[in-house]
């Protein structure tokens, strides 16, 4: 067993009646029959020490504990299973440590406009280049977890890999001893709250759901201290349940602390009620309302002592779910709800929905059901707005979105509906602004790919260009491919800033070619295909998906729905691909880039990727203003769909386009016939089939194609080389306008004709 699993199986120890009844699997200590394959009294849920043991006369094997019940139900392996009772139970993996120290050192100290528009000056604390303020979260060891962003305009996040639980931020470093102790939520309410009590230790939680832990660890490090929780007074005019003085009376009753709220008819903060009433009346109320709600043991012997939750019908807990969100809405297709960030719409799934919710019920002392949570939620996706496509001509980035129809900045605005955006900052252009002089590692790294073909470079720009605009509607996807060392691991690892990681899935042909496999691609912006090994295939998968199709969805655990996917594809390769469609599908949308010029051992620079990245907004604006009209880039790489060195890479990786470069277009349909396999012997300069059979025979290739897919796939082929395909009826048969040109006499040797055709009977 893996520790996965393992660890699942102990967290779910003690609850697996409600796990089994949130995944509707029938269980009962009474014979019954099996959930798993009927019956009428061979199955009994015993659930011996809490690990939900049971066992059935007919299942194989017999007997097991809970997810062994859940991996036969389902159907499905042990690890699936665990899967599926890890999102009941709220598991989530093990977050990737925030990269801190990086962020830190691009701030300098300043105030922060956020602060300043509250009346909150004289801070000097770490801004980051965009204004935004920096804030350190800690836990009581001392130790860094992750770092929260607050923008000039007010939304908060907090950094990914951020480990909020437990952590705060510290208005100033942590005394031995406290005698007061004051936990708020936010930053700016604890900032507000030193101005109240200068005396008192005042640290911010970040939000309603901490609070519990964060004072628990200042219970323990401060045994003896008052400590007050400053709530936010969440009031609501509908009679809802206050969802924040809730939340602060459940902490103080388990931490023996004190409770004071705003003396507000609205929705507020301490930090709103001080800008108010000015900083004397806000610290009169403060001390005046101050109470202490009862303790754990007292409370939990009261339950129902706030009916309205417990009294609230499905759709008016869904509606309280939905306040308590703000921004929230619904993708019609996947009914998978989204949360505005004030940055972009990120994606809550139904087990993190849930678990807030279960939150809200504890918050109030409530008993629950997993029905009744499931219904609320059902319920609220029906009241709240549905989500709208994302704006076509928005670039997101960290700080705001590229206009490219008014080709300027602008804030982030939530109607704009991304879902994404690229994790770069982005300023304003230095005077006399280039590549060559302000990002040098990109241009050595861009002159050496293109082999210092300046037609070449223009066009591997406008293929970065439509990864960072996410024209995926130029119904394109690009192939790097040549030799290792080459460049093209960097031309990915570009790409993929350029994306964004969060917003770049990696994958291979296979997976897109299966709906299981696709739903990793959803939501992403650039879908990469890295190292591919030899494909040789129809490709399906990437002509619908470039091809703007709707393709079926089957993520685990979720609906089944279809969708577009609105992700630029970037396969790299060694080894070309092969593709075994024709009909125009694939050609019309392939654009190859071939990189056969490896960067020589001396030559080579480990850090290139990290200088590149460095050099990331002077890259952006370059591409902005060399592509301020898009169709520019368009038509680069329609150019280099079309130019030699893609049909050069065609024909080393596909024999018939090396047949064909040795044929020449003829005015009239005076040249060679089509040939069949009856006719001999062959003669390879009078009929076409003979001679790509003996083209195939000369170089060693294996398994040619048949006479008819020959006669459907020549057609296409020449097509692409720029032929005009004709034919006429003689009575030997068709001929066609094509010839062998000279370059047939390296592998066709020479041999006497026969002075009149054989009859034959070619394809059409």
């Amino acid at each position: 067993m893996n520790q996965f699993i393992a660890g699942v199986a102990a967290q779910a120890r003690g609850k697996w009646d409600f796990i089994l009844d949130a995944l509707a699997i029938s269980h009962s200590k009474q014979h019954s029959p099996c959930p798993a394959c009927g019956g009428k009294d061979r199955f009994r849920f015993d659930d011996r020490q809490g690990a939900g043991t049971w066992f059935c006369n007919q299942c194989e094997p017999r007997s097991g504990d809970g997810l062994d019940l859940v991996k036969n139900v389902r159907q499905c392996s042990l690890t699936e299973a665990a899967q599926l009772v890890a999102d009941i139970l709220g598991i989530l993996p093990k977050p990737k440590a925030p990269d801190l120290a990086s962020l830190m050192a691009k701030t300098t100290p300043g105030e922060s406009r956020y602060l300043i528009n509250k009346g909150l000056s004289g801070h000097k604390l770490p801004i980051l280049p965009d204004g935004s303020l920096l804030l350190t979260l800690q836990n009581m060891a001392g130790d860094s977890t992750g770092a929260q962003i607050i923008r000039p305009d007010g939304t908060k996040k907090l950094i990914a890999g951020s480990r909020k639980k437990g952590a705060f931020i510290p208005l100033k470093s942590l005394p031995a001893q406290a005698e007061t102790v004051v936990l708020v939520e936010g930053y700016a309410t604890a900032q507000s709250l030193a101005l109240l009590l200068p005396a008192a230790v005042v640290i911010a939680a970040i939000d309603a759901g901490n609070l519990l832990s964060v004072a628990l660890a200042c219970r323990t490090r401060w045994p003896g201290a008052k400590i007050i929780i400053a709530a936010d007074n969440d009031v609501n005019p509908q009679g809802a349940a206050n969802t924040g003085q809730l939340a602060a009376e459940k902490v103080a009753s388990v931490v023996d602390g004190w409770v004071t709220l705003p003396p507000t008819p609205y929705k507020a903060d301490w930090d709103d009620y001080r800008q108010q009433a000015g900083t004397g009346q806000a610290r009169n109320s403060f001390y005046h309302g101050l109470y202490q709600p009862p303790p754990e043991s007292q409370a939990s012997e009261n339950k129902g002592l706030y009916p309205t939750l417990s009294q609230m019908a499905a759709s008016q807990r869904g509606q309280l779910l939905a306040e308590h969100y703000g921004q929230i809405a619904v993708h019609t297709e996947s009914e998978t709800v989204y949360h505005y960030d004030g940055e972009r719409w990120d994606k809550l799934p139904d087990g993190v929905l849930r678990r807030e919710l279960v939150m809200i019920f504890n918050a109030n002392d409530t008993p629950y059901s997993p029905a009744g949570i499931r219904n609320a939620i059902e319920a609220m996706k029906l009241q709240i707005p549905i989500m709208a496509e994302p704006s076509r001509h928005l670039i997101g980035f960290q700080n705001g979105v590229y206009d490219l129809k008014a080709r300027q900045f602008r804030p982030h605005c939530a109607n704009d509906w991304l879902q994404h955006h690229n994790d770069i900052i982005f300023t304003e252009p230095r005077p006399d602004e280039n590549l060559a002089r302000h990002a040098p590692h990109f241009a050595k790294w861009l002159a050496h790919a293109a082999n210092d073909e300046l037609p070449k470079m223009a066009r591997i720009r406008a293929a970065l260009f439509m990864i960072l605009s996410n024209r995926f509607d130029w119904q394109l996807f690009l192939e790097i491919t040549g030799e290792g060392g080459s460049g093209k691991s960097v031309f990915t690892h570009i790409a993929t800033l350029l994306a964004g990681r969060q917003n770049t899935a990696s994958g291979n042909m296979a997976a897109l070619d299966q709906a299981r496999g696709r739903a990793q691609f959803v939501g992403k912006s650039l879908i990469t295909l890295p190292d591919q090994v030899k494909y040789v295939g129809e490709g399906a998968g990437i002509k619908a998906i470039t091809g703007g199709d709707l393709v079926e969805i089957d993520g685990k655990y979720e609906k089944q729905f279809s969708t577009l996917i609105t992700a630029v594809v970037l396969a790299t390769n060694n080894e070309p691909m092969s593709f075994t469609e024709r009909q125009g599908g694939i050609a019309r949308r392939r654009v190859i880039f071939s990189f056969n010029h490896p960067v020589k051992e001396a030559d080579k620079d480990p850090l290139i990727g990290e200088k590149i990245a460095a050099e990331l907004p002077v890259v952006i604006r370059c591409l902005l203003a060399e592509f301020a009209d898009q169709d520019n880039a368009r038509k680069l790489l329609l150019e280099q769909r079309d130019s030699r060195e893609a049909m050069g890479v065609k024909r080393d990786a596909d024999p018939l386009y090396g047949f064909c470069a040795h044929i020449v277009e003829l005015g009239e349909a005076v040249g060679m016939y089509m040939g069949t396999l009856a006719i001999s012997p062959r003669a390879p300069r009078i009929y076409l089939y003979h001679a790509y059979l003996a083209y195939m025979e000369a170089y060693g290739h294996q398994r040619s194609l048949s006479l008819t897919k020959f006669g459907k796939d020549f057609p296409k082929v020449m097509k692409e080389f720029g032929a005009e395909y004709k034919k006429a009826r003689t009575d030997k048969g068709f001929r066609y306008n094509m010839d062998l040109s000279d370059t047939a006499n390296d592998w066709l040797p020479a041999m006497a004709l026969p002075h009149h055709p054989q009859p034959e009977e070619p394809p059409h």
